[in-house]
C-alpha cells in the first residue's frame, strides 16, 4: 500500500494499492490517480510531458491512461496552485462585499421574486456569497 496527495486538490491519500489502477480516483475530488500529473516521470517542461524515454505519449496528462510505466508520486500537488485559488475566491469576495447577511437583507426588501433558497445565506462561503451575488447581477 501506497501513499500520496491528489494532485488537484491535495488531499492525503492513504491505502491505495499498488500497482494503482486505472479506476482509482480521489475520495475528495474524484479526479483520477492513475494520470500523468500523479506519476514520478511527469515533467511538464519536458516536451512529451514524461521522462520515461519509451513511454507512448499521452494527450490528456490529467485523465486515467494505461502507461506501463506510472509510478505514483508524493510531489504531484502544487500548493501554489490553491493559494492563487484561494487568493482569487478572497478578492472576488471582496468585489461583491464580505457581509453576506446585510446584503442578503436589501436584496430580500428589494424584490420579493427570489426564491427562498437564495435568499438564505447563513451557511455560504464566501466565494458562494460572491458568485450569488454575480448571478443576481447578471439575472440569471
Amino acid at each position: 500500500m501506497a501513499t500520496a496527495t491528489c494532485w488537484q486538490c491535495g488531499t492525503f491519500l492513504e491505502r491505495i494499492i499498488t500497482p494503482v489502477s486505472r479506476r482509482e480516483e480521489c475520495s475528495q475530488c474524484k479526479t483520477d490517480i492513475h494520470a500523468c500529473k500523479m506519476c514520478l516521470n511527469h515533467d511538464a517542461q519536458n516536451r512529451t510531458g514524461c521522462d520515461e524515454e519509451r513511454a507512448e505519449y499521452i494527450v490528456d496528462k490529467e485523465r486515467a491512461n494505461f502507461c506501463e510505466y506510472f509510478a505514483l508520486s508524493s510531489r504531484a500537488f502544487d500548493d501554489t496552485k490553491l493559494d492563487k485559488q484561494r487568493r482569487a475566491k478572497a478578492q472576488l469576495a471582496a468585489l461583491f462585499g464580505d457581509d453576506t447577511q446585510d446584503n442578503c437583507e436589501s436584496h430580500t426588501s428589494e424584490s420579493h421574486d427570489l426564491d427562498s433558497a437564495s435568499a438564505l445565506t447563513k451557511h455560504e462561503s464566501p466565494a458562494q456569497a460572491a458568485e450569488r451575488k454575480l448571478r443576481e447581477l447578471l439575472n440569471q
